[in-house]
């Protein structure tokens, strides 16, 4: 075989090939972690019983989202743990949709299998929020807590592991999904497999480079196969 490389296009594909097989990489281990990985270490997923707080001043409060790639809307209101009497601001329902849907009845007390009680370190003002019809497109605590009336500072937040979604469409449609949200930093909310088909993308690309290198050296004689004569 004889192999003439072509000096600056094997500079450029070498960069470009790292470039790739590091993108596949990562999100080989986005895949990994997905699949074993602690979304929210420190903070156990116990049984929770909360009594909410559902008199006059205390209007649900809908949080914009996304799950199973589909937007959705948490629904919240304050309570107090019946374990601690912790105040928390708990999710006490979701539906799916480009408007919020509020539950029919609101319930006095909710009772969580598994829940994460946590501060959210999103939580932050835009100007996407409409406090009025207390619709959120991005957590926001204060504001929340303000349209409740009540005075503090910061409240955590009461998540159930998994959680049903209603569907706006038809209310007698349900499902049980993981809650995204049911961690202090948001649950990137694409399923393992697609990063495992990113990842694969990516290698793929690094080959097609590959061979696109190898046959541009083959088309310009700078690349044969044989012994010479």
């Amino acid at each position: 075989m004889r192999f003439r490389p072509l000096p600056w296009l094997t500079v450029f594909t070498l960069i470009g090939l790292s470039i790739l097989l590091w993108l596949g990489h990562w999100q080989y281990g986005r895949f990994q972690d997905k699949l074993t990985g602690d979304v929210a270490p420190g903070i156990p997923a116990e049984p929770v019983s909360i009594a909410l707080e559902t008199g006059a001043g205390r209007p649900v409060q809908s949080v914009y989202g996304i799950a199973d790639g589909e937007a959705i809307w948490r629904h919240y209101l304050p309570g107090r743990t019946v374990q601690t009497g912790e105040r928390v601001m708990a999710m006490i329902a979701a539906s799916g949709g480009p408007r919020p849907r509020l539950p029919d009845t609101l319930p006095e007390r909710v009772d969580y299998e598994a829940a994460r009680i946590f501060e959210r370190s999103t939580s932050r003002p835009s100007p996407r929020n409409r406090p009025e019809e207390n619709t959120w497109y991005v957590f926001d605590a204060a504001g929340m807590l303000a349209r409740w009336g009540i005075e503090a500072d910061a409240v955590p937040v009461a998540e159930p592991v998994e959680m049903r979604v209603t569907s706006a469409a038809d209310p007698s449609r349900t499902r049980v999904t993981e809650n995204p949200y049911a961690a202090p930093e948001p649950i990137d909310p694409l399923p393992p497999q697609r990063h495992f088909g990113y990842a694969l993308t990516w290698w793929g690309l690094a080959l097609a480079l590959l061979g696109v290198y190898f046959a541009y050296h083959r088309s310009r004689g700078r690349l044969s196969f044989g012994s010479r004569r």
